[in-house]
């Protein structure tokens, strides 16, 4: 739930919705999460939220400032997202250091982090740079919302993280995507996967 234009009532709905299908996150703004912590209550359902959504142009301190905010407020799942612009530029130091502050940040909380490496701008190369850096910084798992990138990742992220993809809106993508090696599924429309196929006429 990070489009621009979503509005508290649909927030709302989301949230109920997540709520009655069981699912085990929802994944908000930073500007949404008091409210999407007050819609799913004390319930399974964990709320989610992204550090430098969606290119990851904001400078360290502020992804670190953001992080912090995000867990004291309850957030327990952080999505990272790196800059492309210094990957391209090769400042791999730069980058790893970054998600390492907020990986420590995440293990003092008891709260997972989450790499995405689903960024339409980064090459087969920094996608491969950033599974290993996911790997040392001991994030928990990658993210792809592209599933012609699963073999890729999931092959360079070995034992160490596991593998989540989104945008999966079919049972068929679902089960490719598992198949593939990934552990968890995202989608934006949950209902669609989770609903009960119609009957064989």
């Amino acid at each position: 739930m990070l489009g621009a234009t979503l509005t508290e009532d649909q927030l709302y709905q989301h949230c109920l919705t997540a709520r009655a299908r069981g699912l085990g996150s929802v994944v908000v703004r930073p500007c949404d999460v008091d409210s999407a912590l007050r819609f799913v209550s004390s319930g399974a359902v964990k709320v989610a939220s992204v550090v430098g959504y969606p290119f990851g142009g904001n400078a360290s301190a502020v992804k670190q400032y953001e992080c912090r905010d995000l867990l004291r407020r309850g957030v327990r799942i952080l999505h990272a997202y790196p800059c492309p612009g210094k990957l391209h530029s090769r400042q791999f130091q730069y980058q790893e250091t970054e998600l390492m502050v907020m990986a420590e940040a995440c293990a003092d909380a008891g709260a997972i982090l989450k790499v995405a490496i689903d960024i339409p701008l980064l090459n087969d190369e920094m996608k491969i740079v950033l599974c290993r850096m996911t790997k040392r910084v001991g994030a928990e798992f990658a993210i792809t919302s592209h599933p012609r990138d699963l073999e890729l990742i999931v092959r360079h992220c070995g034992f160490r993280a596991d593998v989540e993809c989104g945008g999966v809106d079919t049972r068929e993508q679902a089960q490719q995507a598992l198949l593939a090696g990934c552990k968890r599924i995202a989608s934006r429309n949950p209902e669609t996967l989770l609903a009960k196929p119609a009957a064989a006429t």
